[in-house]
Order: structure tokens, then sequence, then C-alpha cells
């Protein structure tokens, strides 16, 4: 049964005209009641077909006249009883009516007598249709079950000479297609397939269904095909949708749907051959049939759904742009036109996702990405789990996912993309046709993590997979040169984890294969080419042949020959090329082959396309070959070295993209200080101060200026460009809450499938690009074009330092492994900086870990606001053979280049701020001194010393101070005894109230939160109402994610992170009396990850806090005289303006401790530290 109308058109029914129309149904005899509906049927049929109510009163006078009728029931009755309940459910789709036709017809069939064959065809294919349209609108695999049972029923009670069979056969084969799409059995495949072919040969030759039942055998073939990959099914699809075209005329209304399902055996036909023409054919079916379907024609979606995929394809293969915005215009138009409702939509969200992912591969754009994601996961979404074409929706998810790790470098994308692709392997039938692809894409998607994590088990995994899925591609298909490429780059990882050379060479055979495949214009050959060039120029390497190296630098000049210059790939090709040319000139140093590198380098590092990591490498290669070839360099030597660095200092923010999670940022910041410092080595060496400024502070704290910028003033722009100011006020405003923060995923399960998402990121990344495109616009501007960019030495602010400069000097250690150097700042007069260079000659960067490790060996045994004294062991070295070397090979060349006495003023000693790099960041610099000598040189008797983490981070702070100081209300905050850690602090509870009194007795406003009053909301609400504040509970650096660095409150931890997204405009002090509050990471030291930067962060001028853990006993004795001296200072009008006196009450609270534990008792004094001003 194909429709409403074969329902109605079977019927023969009596006019009923010598009935009342008026009579009441129930109180006429059976016979007139069945007459009276069959009338009101042949009325209803014959008048307006559209009449409700004639329909209706036909219904109930039948559905009376079952009622009364006689057992047995006649079938008849019930027959003609379930055709016009089913004619009302076609009218107005009510699904009772559905289920009351199934039931019916259902009924009829049952008393219908087995050799009654003429009327049990008939109401068995009523019954089949009915519950064929039950199962399209409920979904119930028992209907679609039983009309497969009712139609073969059918064709099996028909001979071959009925003229119904074919049509017969035709519904059965329908039904078996259905489920074949519904289950995926192969077997009702292979039935629909024989039913439809002796459909054909029944059917006499001109007969109007020849060309739709030629369609349904092409269709039918294309799947088999899909399924089994026999070329033969291919080119007989063609054949038989070929003449379905032929046999059509233009004018006839499915000419558009055959041209159409032509174009889709002919698009199927290239992905297998390759053949070009194919896909320009195919293309040109898909167009004809967009253009002859009108707008809001049902077929309308699918021809610009396959019309963009075959788009997509024609770019992959010619990389015309113009050809990829025709195809995602098409794709869009399809989505949009689809309803959610529709079954196929997650097909054309799953083709707008490829195409997006494809230009992103050639334009390196992330909002291509995460649309290709969205589109992908929303079709996982509308994709039922017992459906077939499941597995094929999560692969392509887990390739998207897999596209934005390599991008971004999350690892919750590269997690999501295994497991998706592991689902998608699971889902997949072990004989199906695409079970090769999606071991190629598991294979590219472990392999990636073992590049990351670098576990053998996911490398043997990743070429097990790509074996399979070269060893289970026919050759000859197109997809076979790209599978032995990728099984290529497999082995060769495995060679550079093992060092088996064998599996080199199989590497280079299996992409020489590959290439050997690819035809000519293939996109694939590009990226071949270059992997082929790392690989030979590997082998070069263990064997020193030259013919390698020869072949490397061919084989990468081929792949960028190839590309345009808009591709994304092009930089990693040029780098690769560098690289080889790198080998070449140190094999035989010739002036055109250090142009040919530097040159290949440089356009690398531009490449502005490129991704940041690749253009980061290119670039650190291009410094180093002008640094180590300065005979190739002419004159302008010196230039170019600060141009290549000057370039690898601008690519360090899309390295830490604030777009990415606080992790993520973590976890790339991490990678970058020793490169910083590299660069700023080469600046001091070749007395390039103001690079040297420059790139100390653009390499340092990154993560801290990107919070930091999403709260400067705007009060420029908004007089100048007041829509761009309001555009990034907002967006500023969400920034700050979304960015300090590493949002957790969330698990949604579809159809059975576990799905991951992470809503919170994902709108977080779009925020970023937002913002980037705003700066953008902003920077484009005239005199805008340093809008929020890293101060340099131009544009920071002499002036706020003016009288931190006055009475001492800024110090910026930078250690490296060629050399280490001070730079230093002081005001020498009003409104004059003087910026100095001291060479450091004893000190170098294994000296500097060698420094850290010995003094952190001191303070493996310390406890958290420990309770006793640290014990050292018997076989640590003194504590003052470290700090006599401190004092030898860094502070004291400093000191000798400064001036003290001329920096003494009102009797104060002269302050020093010193800013460390690398491993100096956790040595106590202050307590630098020589102390085998009772009369030796002590640090603390020459400077006040305190710290910042930038230079930018004093200014700031300085400025804070010179143009506002509110009155010192002060918070107090004590945790006696945190839940949920096992020491606690007895000590705290009497710290925080002898302070209370004291500042009381002062005449200062205070308030003190203790043990349960001391929660993270209360504590974070209370940051922004007071000047001072002092902690005094449990702090713990943790060593995992520096992020979680926290102070330990009543109901949780206050992390670094908090406080990132915490804010306090009146702040001025703080004082940090907990443990490791001052620690830092010592993986990342150049972020400064630990508490005293956090309070800075939140506004904080200046911050008193400890390197290490400190005694309970002792931190109210340096409390106590803290304030004491704070207080005085404050009094006596000896401070300037723009001055806390922080340091020098730190300085005198410590002498204190000190003269009472005793000078040698470096671990209890030394770990009290001053940050700011």
């Amino acid at each position: 049964m194909s429709s409403d109308s074969t329902l109605r058109g079977d019927l023969a029914v009596d006019d009923g005209s010598h009935l009342s129309m008026t009579a009441t149904p129930s109180r006429l005899p059976f016979d007139a009641i069945r007459q009276r509906g069959d009338s009101l049927w042949a009325l209803y049929k014959d008048g307006d077909a559209t009449d409700q109510s004639i329909l209706d009163e036909a219904i109930q006078a039948t559905r009376s006249a079952v009622e009364l009728a006689p057992e047995p029931i006649n079938p008849a009755l019930l027959f003609d009883f379930g055709v016009r309940l089913y004619a009302r459910f076609k009218l107005y789709l009510a699904i009772d009516d559905l289920d009351s036709t199934v039931s019916t017809f259902r009924h009829a069939v049952e008393l219908t007598p087995d050799d009654d064959s003429n009327r049990r065809v008939e109401r068995l294919t009523h019954l089949g249709g009915s519950l064929l349209d039950r199962f399209n609108w409920m979904g119930g695999l028992d209907d679609l079950d039983n009309a497969t049972v009712a139609f073969r029923s059918v064709s099996e009670l028909l001979p071959d000479s009925d003229s119904r069979k074919a049509s017969v056969l035709n519904n059965y084969a329908s039904s078996l297609r259905i489920r074949f799409e519904r289950v995926g059995v192969i077997e009702d495949l292979e039935r629909s397939l024989t039913a439809t072919r002796r459909a054909l040969e029944l059917t006499s030759v001109g007969h109007s269904t020849i060309p739709s039942m030629h369609t349904r055998l092409g269709c039918l073939l294309l799947m088999r095909l899909r399924w089994k990959g026999e070329l033969a099914d291919l080119e007989q699809s063609i054949v038989a949708h070929r003449r379905a075209v032929e046999l059509t005329p233009d004018s006839h209304s499915q000419k558009s749907s055959r041209l159409g399902n032509l174009g889709v055996s002919l698009d199927e036909s290239f992905e297998y051959t390759g053949k070009l023409d194919d896909l320009e054919q195919a293309i040109s079916m898909f167009r004809r049939a967009a253009q002859l379907t009108p707008d809001g024609g049902h077929n309308k979606p699918k021809w610009l759904n396959n019309l963009g995929a075959s788009l997509r394809t024609l770019f992959e293969r010619t990389s015309q742009p113009d050809v990829i915005e025709q195809g995602l215009a098409a794709s869009r138009r399809a989505v949009d036109l689809t309803p959610d409702t529709d079954p196929n939509k997650p097909y054309r969200l799953s083709n707008l996702g490829g195409s997006l992912l494809v230009r992103s591969h050639t334009n390196g754009s992330l909002d291509d990405i995460e649309q290709a994601i969205s589109a992908h996961r929303r079709a996982v979404e509308l994709t039922p789990g017992d459906r077939p074409d499941m597995p094929s929706r999560l692969s392509n998810l887990g390739i998207s996912f897999l596209a934005r790790f390599w991008r971004n470098g999350e690892t919750d994308d590269l997690e999501q993309s295994i497991a998706a692709l592991l689902c998608a392997i699971q889902l997949t039938p072990d004989d199906h046709l695409d079970m090769p692809s999606r071991y190629s894409s598991l294979g590219n998607a472990v392999l990636a993590r073992f590049e990351r994590n670098g576990e053998l088990e996911d490398l043997e995994q990743s070429i097990a997979a790509h074996r399979r899925a070269v060893e289970r591609t026919p050759d000859g298909h197109p997809t076979k040169p790209e599978r032995c490429a990728r099984l290529g780059d497999s082995l060769e990882a495995r060679f550079k984890k093992v060092g088996d050379l064998e599996d080199l060479e199989q590497s280079i055979a299996a992409q020489r294969l590959s290439l050997e495949l690819l035809p000519d214009g293939h996109p694939q050959k590009p990226s071949t080419l270059n992997n082929l060039s790392g690989s030979l120029h590997r082998r070069y390497k263990c064997t020193k042949k030259l013919e390698d190296l020869e072949q490397a630098l061919s084989a990468s000049h081929a792949a960028i020959q190839l590309l345009p210059d808009g591709h994304s790939w092009l930089s990693e090709c040029l780098y690769n090329h560098g690289v080889a040319l790198t080998e070449l000139l140190e094999r035989t140093p010739t002036q055109t082959t250090f142009d040919k590198a530097i040159e290949s380098l440089e356009k690398s590092a531009k490449h502005s396309l490129g991704h940041p990591s690749v253009r980061l490498k290119s670039a650190r290669l291009w410094a180093h070959l002008l640094l180590q070839n300065r005979e190739f360099c002419g004159i302008h030597w010196d230039e170019s070295l600060l141009k290549a660095h000057e370039h690898i200092i601008t690519i360090l923010p899309e390295i830490v993209w604030l777009g990415n999670s606080l992790n993520r940022r973590t976890d790339a910041s991490s990678e970058l200080g020793e490169i910083v410092n590299n660069s700023v080595a080469v600046a001091f060496a070749i007395r390039a101060l103001p690079h040297v400024l420059r790139w100390l502070e653009a390499g340092r704290e990154i993560i801290w200026a990107q919070v930091l910028s999403l709260r400067t003033p705007l009060d420029e722009l908004q007089e100048q460009h007041p829509k761009l100011a309001h555009s990034l006020r907002d967006i500023h405003g969400e920034l700050q809450l979304s960015a300090p923060t590493s949002f957790k995923p969330d698990s949604d399960t579809f159809g059975g499938v576990v799905i991951t998402s992470n809503a919170g990121a994902d709108r977080h990344r779009q925020l970023v690009m937002k913002y980037d495109a705003i700066l953008k616009e902003i920077r484009n501007c005239t005199g805008l074009g340093a809008f929020l960019r890293p101060e340099t030495s131009d544009t920071l602010s002499i002036g706020s330092l003016q009288t931190q400069l006055m009475n001492g000097a800024i110090v910026c250690i930078n250690v490296d492994n060629a050399r280490c150097d001070a730079l230093v700042l002081f005001a020498p007069g009003i409104n004059k900086m003087t910026v100095s260079h001291v060479d450091l000659p004893d000190l170098s960067l294994k000296r500097a870990i060698d420094l850290r490790r010995l003094w952190t060996a001191h303070l493996k045994n310390g406890m958290v606001r420990a309770t006793s004294l640290i014990s050292l062991g018997p076989e640590e070295p003194p504590l003052h053979t470290i700090l006599e070397s401190i004092w030898s090979w860094i502070v004291n060349p400093i000191l000798d280049a400064l001036d003290l006495a001329a920096l003494t003023r009102n009797d104060l000693l002269p302050s020093v701020t010193w800013c460390l790099t690398g491993p100096l960041t956790q040595l106590p610099l202050h307590a630098a001194g020589v102390y085998s000598d009772p009369l030796g040189p002590r640090l603390y008797n020459l400077v006040v010393s305190s710290y910042t983490s930038s230079f930018s981070a004093i200014v700031r702070s300085a400025e804070g101070v010179a143009s506002h100081q509110a009155a010192p209300r002060t918070l107090i905050l004590t945790q006696p005894n945190t839940p949920g850690l096992q020491s606690p602090l007895p000590g705290t509870k009497a710290e925080g109230r002898d302070l209370q009194d004291f500042l009381s007795t002062s005449q200062i406003e205070n308030q003190l939160l203790e043990h349960e009053q001391a929660t993270v909301a209360s504590v974070r609400s209370a940051l922004n109402q007071y000047p001072w504040v002092h902690i005094a509970c449990h702090g713990k650096q943790h060593l995992g994610d520096a992020t979680q660095t926290a102070f330990s409150l009543y109901d949780g931890p206050l992390s670094l992170a908090d406080l990132m997204g915490t804010v306090s405009k009146d702040a001025e002090l703080a004082f940090l009396s907990a443990c490791q509050t001052a620690t830092g990471d010592e993986k990342n030291p150049e972020e400064s990850m630990h508490l005293a930067a956090g309070m800075l962060a939140v506004g904080f001028k200046g911050v008193v806090a400890t390197m290490w853990s400190i005694g309970d006993r002792d931190a109210p004795i340096v409390v106590e005289a803290y304030y004491r001296e704070l207080l005085k200072l404050r009094g006596s009008g000896t401070l300037a303006r723009g001055q806390t006196g922080a340091a020098y009450a730190l300085h005198e609270a410590v002498r204190v401790l000190r003269e009472r534990v005793g000078e040698d008792e470096f671990l209890t004094w030394a770990p009290f530290v001053h940050f700011g001003v």
C-alpha cells in the first residue's frame, strides 16, 4: 500500500440514497445502520473530502454497526470501518484513529478465511500499510516487523500473473529497506533487492512505475555498496539511476529526485575511483535537482545537503576557496530548512560539521572547529541510539574533538575524542564498510594521546588500529593512500620512542606508497610529502647519508610548492624545510643554504594561519641559526637577532590563549619560562636593555596579565570610540567570571550513548573569540595599535615609581643556560630613571638549580603552620653555605653596582625590590650573607628587601598607593581548627584576638572572622570592604595544580582561581600569616602562582607572605612587632607619599624574631617576605 488513495480506491459501496439522513443510528436495525455508514462514506467521497462532520458521522455509523453486528462478525464490515478510520487519520493525524485502524484491520485479517485469497491480499495490504504508518509516527519496531510480515504474506499469496504482484513486492521491499536502515541487518537489504528486481521483471515495458522502480533499485544497490564495498553494485546503481532519469520527462514531479539520486551514485563513484569527472557530474545533478525543486518542496534540503557535501569534496581536491564557501552556504540552507523532527536532520548536521572542519584545516579557524563540534553534537542528540548511523555520528564528533585538541591542547577534548571513537567502533558491525575509517580515526586520536603522555600502550594501540585500517581497505580505494600515511606516522613515532630503525624504514615505505597512490592534485599530497620529509630527515640523522637529506629537502620543497599562501599547513611545511636546511648547513656551511634556511623559518614564524606552537618552534630555530652563524649575517646581525627574538615574544600570548581553561593555560605557560629567559639573555648579551625590560615583562605572569587586563579602565576608549568601549566593557564583565575557571564537563546520554559536553568551556571560548575580534577592531583604530598590549619600557609609568626608586632600586635577575645578568632600575633624581646592567659571571643556571635543590632539601620535613621547628638531617649541608653562595654569586655583585649611600634617605635603609626568574624565585635572597664570619656582611643590615613578581606589578601597586590611601580598617581572619585537617593551629586564635585588641587600642576599626565565621563566601565578600587584611590559617601550595593553591577556610579552600575573580578597590595591605603563601610552583616559576601574587591581583598594594612553613609559636611574634612598627612609621611622618611602610615594618619584625630565636635559625626567621610597595 503506497497511499491513502489506494485504500479508498479499492472500496465498492452502496450509495445508500434510500436512507434518511436524520435517523438516529442507535434506533435503526443493524442493516440500516450499516447502509447509513456506507452512504455517508460515499457522500464524503463524492463531495467535500475535507468535511469532517460527514466523515465523523460515517465512522460513528459504521462503529455502531460493528458493535451491533451478530457473531461471528463480518470481516468486510471491519475492513470498511478500518478504511474510514484510516481516512480520518490521514486528514487529521490523530494517533488514536491510527491505533484503531491497525486493530480493526488486524481483526479483519484474522476473520478472513485462508481460502479467500483475494480478500486476504486486500486486507493484509491495508494492515501492512497502517502498521508502516504507525511505525513512521511512533517508531515501534514491532509495527515494522509486523508490516514486513504482512507484505511478505501478500507477495506469497499472489501468483506472478497477478497484475498487483509488482506493487506488493515494492511494498515488501520498502518495509525491508526501512528495517535495514533502522536495525542494520544485511539480510533485510538482500531481500529488499531481490524483491525490487522481481518487481521490475514483472512490470511491463513502458509502465509508469518503471522509472520509480529503477530509482529504488539504484538506491538499494548503493546501500549494499556502502555495507559490502563491491564495486559492481556501484556500477549497477549508476546504470539504474541513469535509466530512471532518461525515462522521466523534465516536466515530471519526480525528475528532481531522480537527478539527485543519480548524483548520489556518481558522488559515491568518485569516493571509490577518484575520478574527478564523476564528482563534477554529481555536483551538476545536485544543482539541477535543487533548482527543479520549488522552495518549500520536501526534497529541497536533501539536494542542497548533497550539493554542499560534494562541493566540500571538490574543495578538498582543488583547494578553491569559492567552492567551500558555496558548499557551506548550501549545507547551512539545508540544515535551516530541515525541522528537528525530520529523521534526516542529523545527517545534514553531520555534513555541515564536516565542511566546517575541512575549511578549518585550510584557514586554521577555531570558530569553524567550534561550529563543527556543535553541529556534530546536535546530530548525535537527534539520532536514536539504536539507529545504524549512530556510529557515524559518534565518529564525526570524535574527529571534531580531536581537531580542537590539536588546536588548543585541552586534554578533555582528546579524552572525549577517544571515548566517542571507541564507542563508534563498538557499535559498528565488524564487516561494515566504514570500519577501516573508524580504526583510522581512533589511531590518530590515541597517537595524539601518546604524544601528550608518552604512554607506549597508546602508541601500540595506534599502530594496531592503523594496520587494521590499511588491511581492511581494498586496493584502489581512494582512502588507501591516507591510511598508509597515517600508519607511517605511528611507526615513526615508535621509532622516536624506542629507536628501532626498522620502524622508521616501514614508516618511510608506507609514506612512499601513499604518495604513489595519491593522484596529482590530491589535497593530502602536501601533508604526506611533509611527513615523508620529516622521516627522511630522521633517517639522515641516524645514517648521515646525504641522499636522505637531499630527498627530505626535495619532499618538503614539493609540499610547499603545492600549498597556497593562505593554507594553515604551510607554516609546518616551511618549518620542516627549514629544519632540513639547518642540517645541510651544519654539514656544508654556505651563505646560500643559510639564507634559504632563514627565509623558510622566518616565513613559517610569520605565517598567521599556522599553529602557534609550530610558529614558535620556527622562530626559536630562526633565532638559533642567527646566533650560531654570525659570519653569514653581515653588519646587521644584532638587529636580525633581536627581530627573531621579538617574534618569539610576540607569539607567547597565543600559546597561553585566554580561551583555554585555566589549567591548560597554566600548563602551557610552564613551558615558556626558559624560552623567555633565553631571549632576555640574548638581549643582555648585545646590551639591548630596552628589549630586556620589555621581554621580561611580556614573558612573565601571562595568566595574571590576562586577568588584570580585563579590569583595565576604558575611559580613553570611551571618549574616542564609545560603541567599542561599550562592547568591550560588556565582554570584560563576562570574562572576569569565566577566565579564572577550569570548567568541569557534564555527561549526557542520547539513545544509550554517553556524550560528554562542557557548556561552560564552550561559552568561554566563544566569549574570547568575540573579545579577540573586538580588540583587533580597536587596535586598527588610529592611535590605539598598542591597546591592552604588554607594557614597554617607553609606556611603563616612571612617575608612579619615583618614591619607590628614590629610596632604593628594583633589580630584575635573569637566569639562562648561556648567561646570567641583572637589570637594575633606580632614580638618581626627580623624573629620572637609570637602567643599568650587571653581569653575574659566577652564577649559572646549573648553580641556580643546585641552590634551589639544596635549599628545598632543608624544607622537606616542613609542616603547614608547623607546631614545632623543622629538624634537619645531618646529611644536609649547612644553610649558611647556601646563603653565602647567594651572596657571593648574586647579591654582592649587584650591591657593588649600587651606590647605597646615595639611596639612603630619612635615616631609613635603602630598599631593594627583587624581581627573580627561574630557580631563584624559590630562594631567600633577602637572607643572603656571609654567616660563617661573625662580622661578615648580611644583606638585612644593608637594605630592606621586597619582592615583586613583575615590573608591571610594582607599577600597579605604586600607582594605586599614590592615587588613593584609605583609612586602615582591618579584617582579621583566623582558623584555629580547620575541619578536615589534622593539625590544629591554636596559636592563631590568640594571634587574632591579640591583634584585634592592639588595633582597637590604636583606634583602628576592625572585624574578626574566627573559625565557623571564616567561610569562603564571607571572606570573599569582606575582602572588598577592608583596606587591610590579616589572614592566619593553613595555607598550602598545591603541587599538582598551582591554581588550587589555597587558604584553608572553615567550609573549604579559597584558591588562587577564586582570587583571580575577586576585586577590591580600596585594598592596601595584606598579612598572610599562613604557610607557603609565597612558595610558587617549581614547574612554572615565571607565573608566580602563589597566594601573595593572588592578593596583589585582588588589589592589595603590599603583601606579607611566607616562602615556606612557619612555626605556630613564631608567627605571633612577627605579627605583633610588624603592626607596632607599621603604625609607628605611619604616624611618624617618616614615610613619603606613595610608601606603605610594610617592607620596613616587616624588616623590623623579622629582626625581633631573629634576635629571639638566634641568627642561625634561618628556617624560622627567613620565610617572611614582603611583596609590592
